[in-house]
């Protein structure tokens, strides 16, 4: 199966995940800052989707792979329900894709997937500031949690890297 194919399938697969949007003419009564962050965290969670598919495929071990694959699946629901909220609120959710990272070898696969949980961490925690993020404080913080647990995977599977090539 071709690459592209792939991708294909992979979003085809997404597609029960579609939430039907508000007329335009709703508005959300959330503020900007808001509906900017969980815009960027959905285009976030998107480009991690893409990268975890990504280096699934590159990495021949099955146990990492197993290990994206449920990271992968947690960002699926991460981007679902942050578009679900602004959905709710009134806001437009993005389709764009933050633009996901790759490369050559283990370990800087692993590199990048630990560069972008910590990004996401940073993230969520930005949104967790903002007033507006109170009615969904749970739901977020959990997203945030689960970033969190994702590094720790990653962190693991770098530190076991590091061992073997010593």
């Amino acid at each position: 199966m071709k690459r592209r194919d792939f991708v294909k399938l992979v979003f085809g697969a997404l597609s029960p995940f579609v939430v039907q949007l508000k007329p335009k003419e709703a508005y959300s009564r959330f503020s900007q800052p808001f509906i900017s962050l969980c815009n960027l965290a959905i285009s976030h969670e998107y480009g991690a989707i893409v990268q975890y598919i990504n280096h699934s495929g590159l990495i021949p071990d099955s146990n990492i792979k197993s290990i994206l694959e449920r990271n992968m699946q947690d960002e699926i629901v991460h981007a679902r329900k942050l578009t679900e909220i602004l959905v709710k609120e009134g806001a437009s959710p993005t389709v764009s894709i933050w633009p996901p990272q790759t490369g050559k070898g283990l370990k800087k696969l692993i590199e990048e997937d630990i560069e972008g949980e910590n990004a996401a961490i940073k993230l969520y925690s930005q949104i967790l500031d903002l007033p507006e993020s109170k009615k969904y404080r749970d739901v977020i913080y959990s997203f945030m949690k689960r970033e969190e647990v994702h590094r720790s995977r990653l962190v693991e599977i770098m530190s076991a890297v590091r061992k073997s090539k010593t």
